[in-house]
């Protein structure tokens, strides 16, 4: 198995649930880190889940359940959540595109 601790994806939020991250086939991740940075004048709400690969997002495992980030603040999850192929990371914030995110792992494969 091929190991590489790396940046997975980042990008800004969508104002309504969408996709941040999904494990290629035939590999598995381990995810230990995500950032998410508010540069905004004002607090916005950030919510993340992760689904399995048969599920929907309304099947949704919550990771962070609607947290507020205060304005120009940060909040960082760390700890270990392991993923196989083709499951998905979903995310959403109360504005779109005011809130960004760095999801960091180790792909496996």
């Amino acid at each position: 198995m091929a190991e590489a601790f790396k940046r997975l994806a980042q990008g800004r939020f969508a104002g309504s649930s969408a996709k941040l991250y999904d494990v290629p086939s035939s590999t598995e991740t381990i995810i230990k880190a995500i950032n998410i940075s508010n540069n905004t004048g004002t607090a916005r709400e950030v919510t993340l889940y992760h689904c399995d690969n048969d599920d929907t997002p309304d099947d949704e495992q919550i990771i962070l359940p609607g947290v507020s980030i205060a304005a120009g603040g940060f909040a960082e999850w760390e700890g270990t959540l392991t993923m196989a192929a083709l499951t998905e990371i979903y995310g959403f914030a109360a504005a779109a595109d005011a809130v960004t995110f760095t999801i960091w792992g180790i792909e496996l494969s």
